[in-house]
């Protein structure tokens, strides 16, 4: 972030002092009443949308950011306008005499488990959490899962140029492979052992199997290790007891996209069960050769084995073809990959009493993928004559090998965690981890399996202070047999300022442990027999880890009888020893006509991100209900020489992100959305590229029927129905795009 000058610094105090005499008659209205406090708490958030008070020849302008006229932005006059809020509420809230009681702490609050293992009311996780329920998800029309992560302020998602991969990532700072935020699937890790990436089309599951989403938008390697290094996703899907019986979905539309979905859910005396098999198939965009087809499959079951004990498990299959290359050089044709995966989970709970169990769990999965195939010879690629080829080489001519990856992964997790009440005023969760990750064929110089064991220990306090004031504070020990282990620290404190508003004060420290492929990456353009003839890709020895510091300042408030939910948080981050690409152009150091260098992935960089976030979730009436996040980064970043991120015009992370959804139930049976999302300029490392700041608006259409035991809902779908913009590079151009979706539900 720039340091703002003497200028801009008296300029902003300048304007705290010509504005003071109006905050103080908004101050008196706040104080009048309820409806009064929310408005101007409402007022503050869409000033903060546009880009805070412009100050300009004296008079005052709210600005969208996009189109600037009459001066820049001061960070100034945003962080002061924070304070004067803060002071504001302060002046109301705090002062009020008299402790809170247990049934003023009680409201319509959402329960969350992700931030810290304890089940806890997001007024008293020490970090900020988004939950996207199903009536969100439902509103949104959303047709894939990372889609859903746009709802949620900070975060960025791009479908990404091959393999219809989808990059997702809060604040920015990735290439096609996010690897930094750990995904759970019922308390399974659905993160890949290759990268520590999530291959969202094999996860199983669609987004009719989801219930709710509960997204940790900070640090969570105290709670779920180093792969939940800026956040963690925790998806709880739907149980045999919500849809009991067939359900049956259907959708299909733009880009030959088509998705179906079969389930059937029992509830029995002991036993409940969810079957369900999924096909997924879209021709992605336009001139790029990402087409995908994926059939999965997924069993869920809950064995109540007795009054207090019992076994979950969820076992699932996924397998298809992806798109591949085309991207035209003679090394990339257009091809495909064929790509497997399997996974089984196994949880036993013994509960005792209420606050008090344990879990028992092991979780076991394999990959595999292939998209080797043969280039042809390389006389004929570059015209020559076999005979040449030696003296061009070295070697005799002979087929090149095209592709990247030709693996098997393999996967065991082992965890055991215990939840205990300690009085009435503390509660604690503990556990021991441990993760075996093999895999063979990441690298045509190794041979056989690789092995990464880690091994993990954490704990989470939760200490009541007084009726006011809440301390969260935990840590997690990782180790492995590559890097030195690391703790990774934190600690929160909530206060209660009235009933339904708080403040939260955390800090923490995080270490990410790079996966087994970042070590061992070996990306080259091959002969048959494995020797390189051009190396395009390498980690030269092993990556240390990277290390994050996060400081978060947060308030969560309540309005109008709960209607209203606000969540608004002040934060910096401060990356160290990131891991990133650097060019070198000289490597290998051999003369040859094919050395064109190679991209390095080193440790040294370091970024520095402070910013707001803030969302809003009102329910007008019990017809309508709105959702708004909004979020505003600086971003400071140190990048080592021809490092790839330094080579965009914008910066890894973007300034301002966006979304606002409404959903209105017209009747019992029709309903309607629209939803609006802004990304602003930014960069995505290496494969991706700058892409422009971009407006998209869905809207969608539901009418349901009831026919005896049965229940269909049909849906007409538009997504970007405005002008095309490109996601994630410049090749991948989003149209607009239309579909139509039947759902049916068999009692």
């Amino acid at each position: 972030m720039v340091a703002a000058s003497d200028g801009e610094m008296a300029r902003g105090f300048s304007g705290i002092r010509d504005i003071w005499p109006l905050y103080q008659k908004l101050i008196a209205k706040f104080k009048e009443s309820e409806g009064v406090r929310c408005c101007f708490l409402l007022l503050l958030l869409t000033g903060t949308m546009f880009q805070a008070i412009i100050i300009k020849n004296g008079k005052y302008m709210l600005q969208w950011s996009r189109r600037t006229s009459g001066g820049e932005f001061s960070p100034v006059v945003l962080w002061a306008t924070g304070i004067l809020c803060g002071l504001s509420l302060f002046s109301n809230v705090v002062l009020a005499k008299g402790s809170l009681t247990e049934e003023d702490l009680l409201t319509d609050i959402p329960m969350v488990v992700a931030a810290t293992r304890l089940p806890q009311p997001v007024t008293d996780t020490p970090v900020a959490i988004t939950v996207i329920d199903r009536q969100m998800i439902d509103a949104s029309g959303f047709l894939e899962i990372p889609d859903l992560l746009r709802l949620v302020p900070g975060f960025q998602v791009g479908l990404s140029w091959r393999d219809h991969h989808t990059a997702v990532t809060y604040h920015g700072q990735s290439d096609g492979l996010s690897r930094r935020m750990q995904v759970l699937i019922d308390g399974r890790v659905a993160v890949g052992s290759l990268f520590g990436i999530v291959d969202w089309d094999r996860l199983g599951i669609v987004v009719d199997d989801i219930a709710r989403i509960e997204v940790v938008r900070g640090p969570a390697s105290v709670s779920f290790g180093s792969n939940a290094f800026i956040g963690a996703i925790n998806i709880i899907t739907r149980g045999p007891y919500d849809n009991p019986g067939w359900r049956m979905s259907a959708a299909t539309g733009s880009r030959d996209m088509g998705i179906t979905s079969v389930q059937y859910s029992h509830v029995g005396e002991k036993f409940d069960y969810r079957a369900s098999a999924n096909y997924f198939h879209t021709h992605g965009f336009s001139g790029v050769n990402d087409e995908a087809t994926v059939r999965s499959g997924r069993f869920q079951g809950h064995y109540q084995m007795s009054a207090g004990t019992a076994l979950d498990f969820q076992l699932g299959h996924a397998e298809g073809p992806w798109g591949r290359g085309g991207t035209g050089l003679s090394v990339d044709p257009a091809t495909h990959k064929d790509a497997t995966e399997q996974y089984g989970n196994f949880r036993l709970t013994q509960s005792a009493t209420p606050g008090n169990e344990w879990y028992f769990q092991v979780g076991m999965s394999s990959s595999e993928e292939d998209d080797k195939f043969d280039v042809g010879l390389l006389s004929d690629l570059f015209g020559i004559s076999p005979a040449q080829v030696p003296l061009v080489t070295g070697q005799q001519d002979q087929q090149i090998m095209g592709g990247v990856f030709d693996y098997t992964t393999k996967r065991l997790d082992i965890e055991f965690q215990q939840l205990m009440t300690l009085g009435d005023e503390a509660r604690a969760v503990w556990g021991l981890g441990y993760r075996q990750d093999k895999i063979k064929g990441i690298s045509a110089s190794i041979i056989g399996w690789e092995t990464m064991e880690t091994y993990r220990v954490y704990g989470n306090l939760e200490y009541r202070l007084s009726g006011r004031v809440l301390l969260n504070a935990g840590t997690t020990y990782e180790d492995n047999d590559v890097n030195k282990g690391e703790f990774s620290p934190r600690i929160g404190v909530n206060v209660t300022l009235a009933k339904g508003h708080v403040l939260r004060f955390a800090v923490s420290e995080s270490w990410r442990q790079p996966f087994i492929a970042e070590h061992l990456i070996d990306v080259a353009v091959r002969f048959n027999d494995g020797s390189v003839l051009d190396q395009v890709q390498l980690s030269p020895g092993k990556l240390d880890p990277e290390r994050l510091r996060s400081y978060e300042i947060g308030y969560i408030g309540h309005w109008l009888d709960g209607t209203v939910s606000t969540d608004i948080k002040v934060f910096r981050e401060e990356f160290e020893d990131e891991a990133e690409y650097v060019l070198d152009p000289f490597y290998p150091e051999v003369a040859s006509i094919f050395n064109s260098g190679a991209i390095l992935d080193v440790n040294g960089g370091s970024t520095d991100i402070t910013g707001v976030e803030a969302g809003i979730n009102w329910k007008l009436n019990q017809r309508t209900r709105l959702w708004l996040s909004y979020a505003f980064s600086e971003v400071d970043q140190h990048c080592q020489a021809l490092a790839f991120r330094c080579f965009h015009e914008n910066d890894a992370t973007p300034k301002h992100t966006g979304s606002v959804l409404v959903s209105h139930d017209f009747s019992q049976h029709w309903q309607a959305s629209i939803g609006y999302y802004y990304l602003d300029d930014m960069a995505w490392v290496l494969w991706g590229g700058d892409t422009e700041s971009y407006d998209r608006i869905d809207m969608r259409i539901a009418r349901t029927f009831n026919f005896g035991g049965s229940d269909l809902k049909l849906e007409l779908i538009g997504q970007n129905l405005g002008s095309d913009y490109k996601e994630f590079n410049q090749r991948n151009v989003f149209e607009t795009r239309t579909f139509v979706r039947a759902t049916v539900q068999f009692h």
